[in-house]
């Protein structure tokens, strides 16, 4: 019924590439030539946040990848996410992690953007590992600062503040957890969600992002 419903509506509304805007079969994700752009991220040599096990990501934050996240954010980007939860999946295939769940976002933002892209993340890559999605353990505090507007110091500050645990979140005392956001860039957000998760008795977590920032060399 989903797929019929996506080819009619695809009549009407053409499925659009998330990361250049060109137009894509109805059922696809990214275009061809978008796909081939994204520069796939290494991990190996990753640091994790502190309290993270593992940091994972797909993709280097630029160029394509870097306008998918855009799009993401624009409400029109679930392709991009799809394709980049599959990805993921693959790479955390046999982490033995036991749930995933997600960077919270503010509800007045929600409300405006009508979904968590986070959440929407965190959702597509638990189905595809056979895991349940609890997005609501960690809440978020309202606030009109913005991180990106401050320094990597700062920004470490203001997230221990910002995060907190939801009143009736469930019970995570032993497991292993796979904390999702759509983008890795200072880690300080990454942290301390992780940090709030093993205060509830989490046993370990791991980070997945769909981008990573990385540090262009100087020539």
């Amino acid at each position: 019924m989903s797929k019929a419903f996506d080819y009619i509506a695809d009549i009407f509304l053409p499925n659009r590439c998330p990361c250049c805007g060109s137009f894509i079969r109805w059922d696809g994700l990214v275009c061809e030539e978008c796909r081939k752009g994204l520069a796939l991220c290494e991990n190996s040599a990753e640091i994790p946040p502190e309290g993270c096990s593992a940091a994972v990501s797909v993709f280097v934050y630029d160029g394509c990848a870097k306008q998918g996240i855009y799009s993401l954010k624009d409400g029109c980007g679930k392709g991009f996410a799809v394709c980049g939860a599959e990805l993921l999946a693959e790479r955390l295939n046999g982490s033995g992690a036991e749930l995933v769940t997600c960077v919270p976002m503010a509800r007045r933002k929600r409300a405006e953007r009508g979904y968590n892209q986070a959440e929407l993340i965190a959702s597509e890559l638990a189905k595809r590992l056979g895991l349940e999605c609890d997005p609501r353990i960690l809440t978020r505090r309202p606030t009109s600062l913005e991180q990106h507007d401050l320094s990597a110091a700062d920004r470490n500050e203001f997230a221990k503040t910002l995060y907190g645990v939801s009143k009736k979140h469930r019970d995570i005392a032993g497991m292993k957890l796979i904390l999702v956001d759509d983008v890795h860039t200072t880690g300080a957000t990454l942290a301390a969600c992780a940090q709030k998760l093993l205060s509830l008795g989490a046993s370990e977590v791991l980070a997945a992002t769909l981008c990573r920032a990385v540090k262009k060399e100087k020539k």
